[in-house]
C-alpha cells in the first residue's frame, strides 16, 4: 500500500510493472519527506556500481559459481538479480500494515509501550505533519484500548450504544505539544503525582463532544475542512480555546472553562452532525487534571479552580445538579485533542 500516513490505497504501477511508493501525485506531493529514489529490477540490472551481495558472483567473475555447466553470463545474471532484490528491499521497504509505525509504516511500532510510533524520529516527524489525523489500524492495541474505554464508559441506558468503527490519532504541532508538556510539568512539580503512582500531572483521558460541519473521520476522509464554524476541525487544528466558551451550549455549569467527561455517552449529547452522515465523531482529549476540586452544585461565574487546585470535578450527587461527571480546566494548555473516535 501507499506509504503516505493514513493512506490505504494500492501503490501506483507504471506500464512496465514498476511500483511507486505512493498511490498517486496527491500523496506524493503531500509527503516529499517520504520519497526515495525508485529502484526496479530492469534499472538495477544495468548498474555499473560494484556492490557485493553475499552468495552472488560480481560482474566479470569467472563462471565457477554458476555450477556445473554454468557460464560467466549466468553468473552475471544471478548477480544482477540478487543485487536488484537487495536494493529494492533497502530502498522500498515493505509496508508493515497494522504492525508498523503509523508514520513511516516500515518499522514496527514500540510494542513495549504499545506506542503508535517506532521511535523518537517518527514522533518528531508527526509534529511536522500537523494539523491532521492518522487512522489507527483496528488490530492495533491502541485501537482496542480506546474502543474499550469508549464502550465501558457509555453509561446512559436510554441512548443506544454504537461501537467505535474508526479511531484516529490527532497530529498536533511540536510547539503545541511543548506548551502542553510544560504545563503538565508545572502541575507535577506542584502536586508530586508520580510519587503517588499517578501519571505526570495526574493526566487523564476524557471525552469531548462538539459540532462537525463536515464528514471528517468518515471512511476515506482525513482532510480537515475550512468551515470556521466546524468545532471538530477547529479543535484539531488549533486545540481547545477558552475564547469559544459557551459556543456550543450557551452556558457553563462551572463557569468559563474547557469541559470534558469520563462518560462517553454524556459527551455524545454534545456531538452534532451538520452534514448528513451515518457516523458521528467524538474527541478523546488528554487532560492535566492535577489536583481536582470536587463540586456538586452549579457555579456559573467561576473563571478558575479554587486556590491550590488545578481543575474542577463536577460529581453526580442525589442532592446535586449533575447526573454524570464533568471535568473542567481553566487553562488552554491543560488540554489537547488526542484521538478522534468515529462511531
Amino acid at each position: 500500500t501507499c506509504v503516505a500516513p493514513g493512506c490505504t490505497k494500492q501503490r501506483w504501477q507504471d506500464p512496465q510493472g514498476n511500483y511507486s511508493q505512493f498511490c498517486g501525485k496527491r500523496c506524493r506531493n503531500a509527503n516529499p519527506h517520504l520519497a526515495t529514489a525508485n529502484a526496479t529490477p530492469a534499472a538495477v540490472a544495468g548498474t555499473s556500481n560494484a556492490v557485493v551481495v553475499p552468495g552472488a558472483a560480481p560482474p566479470g567473475a569467472v563462471g565457477t559459481r554458476a555450477g556445473p555447466g554454468g557460464s560467466n553470463a549466468n553468473a552475471n545474471a544471478a548477480f544482477n538479480n540478487a543485487l536488484a532484490a537487495a536494493l529494492i528491499a533497502a530502498i522500498v521497504q515493505p509496508n508493515l500494515g497494522a504492525k508498523g509505525c503509523v508514520i513511516c509504516k516500515t518499522a514496527p511500532y514500540d510494542v513495549t509501550r504499545k506506542s503508535l510510533f517506532c521511535g523518537v524520529v517518527c514522533v518528531q516527524k508527526s509534529g511536522t505533519m500537523a494539523p491532521g489525523i492518522i487512522e489507527i489500524p483496528p488490530t492495533h492495541p491502541k485501537f482496542t484500548d480506546i474502543a474499550n474505554q469508549f464502550q465501558t464508559k457509555w453509561l446512559h441506558t436510554n441512548v443506544p450504544f454504537k461501537p467505535a468503527k474508526h479511531i484516529y490519532f490527532v497530529l498536533i504541532s511540536a510547539t503545541s505539544e511543548a506548551d502542553y508538556a510544560a504545563y503538565r510539568a508545572k502541575v507535577e512539580q506542584e502536586g508530586n503525582f508520580v510519587q503517588r503512582g499517578r501519571p505526570e500531572g495526574n493526566e487523564n483521558r476524557r471525552f469531548h463532544g462538539t459540532t462537525r460541519q463536515c464528514t471528517l473521520g468518515d471512511p476515506g476522509n482525513t482532510q480537515l475542512c475550512s468551515n470556521q464554524t466546524c468545532g471538530l476541525c477547529g479543535i484539531i487544528r488549533t486545540s481547545f480555546d477558552l475564547k469559544f466558551y459557551k459556543g456550543k451550549t450557551g452556558w457553563g455549569r462551572f463557569g468559563c472553562g474547557l469541559y470534558t467527561s469520563a462518560t462517553s455517552s454524556k459527551s455524545e449529547s454534545y456531538t452534532t452532525n451538520k452534514t448528513p452522515s451515518p457516523y458521528k465523531a467524538m474527541l478523546m482529549a488528554k487532560v492535566v487534571v492535577g489536583r481536582g476540586y470536587k463540586m456538586t452544585q452549579d457555579d456559573t461565574t467561576r473563571t478558575a479552580a479554587p486556590a491550590g487546585y488545578h481543575s474542577v470535578l463536577g460529581e453526580p450527587d442525589t442532592a446535586g445538579s449533575l447526573n454524570y461527571d464533568e471535568l473542567v480546566v481553566y487553562d488552554n494548555d491543560a488540554i489537547r485533542p488526542a484521538y478522534l473516535i468515529v462511531y
